[in-house]
């Protein structure tokens, strides 16, 4: 009997730092994640905001490679080809670097493409260069064309026109 009842008074005198800590004090809180969870929802589900899982799912969804021929929106470098007598135009900061073939700027009465890599506007007329980043300062149907091939790596949103 004297074993046990010094057993109970260890195991009390044990556990008694344990409990204190699990259960937690305004100073340090002990939370869990079911908890965060539900908070989190409420907050989303007070803000009229969209929960985590349908955000991540219209992300998903997003199609971050536009079609090569006809229009196309791009989030990431897409590699675009132009046949003789194709023309490339670009929205309003779309990003264009020639990869291979020639082509010659396509501009309009505002002036023509931002060539970032030399600093230049390059107006109607003149060759693309390869390997260097031009911009569509505007949605005003500047862009590209070719008489033979050209290959590009395109960002933004453009459109191929036989």
């Amino acid at each position: 009997m004297k074993k046990i009842l010094i057993f109970t008074v260890v195991l009390l005198l044990t556990l008694t730092p344990v409990i204190f800590a699990a259960a937690g004090d305004s100073n340090d809180p002990i939370v869990v994640l079911s908890y965060l969870n539900d908070r989190i929802n409420s907050l989303i589900k007070d803000y009229g905001l969209e929960d985590v899982q349908t955000i991540k799912e219209k992300v998903d969804n997003l199609s971050t490679d536009g079609p090569s021929t006809g229009p196309g929106t791009t989030a990431s470098l897409e590699v675009v080809e132009i046949k003789d007598g194709e023309r490339l135009i670009g929205g309003a900061g779309t990003e264009l670097i020639l990869r291979g073939g020639k082509a010659t700027i396509i501009g309009s009465e505002l002036g023509g493409l931002a060539n970032i890599t030399v600093g230049k506007d390059f107006v109607s007329g003149m060759e693309a260069v390869p390997n260097n980043l031009m911009i569509v300062p505007r949605d005003d149907g500047r862009g590209v064309y070719t008489d033979t091939y050209a290959v590009f790596m395109v960002r933004g949103t453009y459109e191929v026109i036989k």
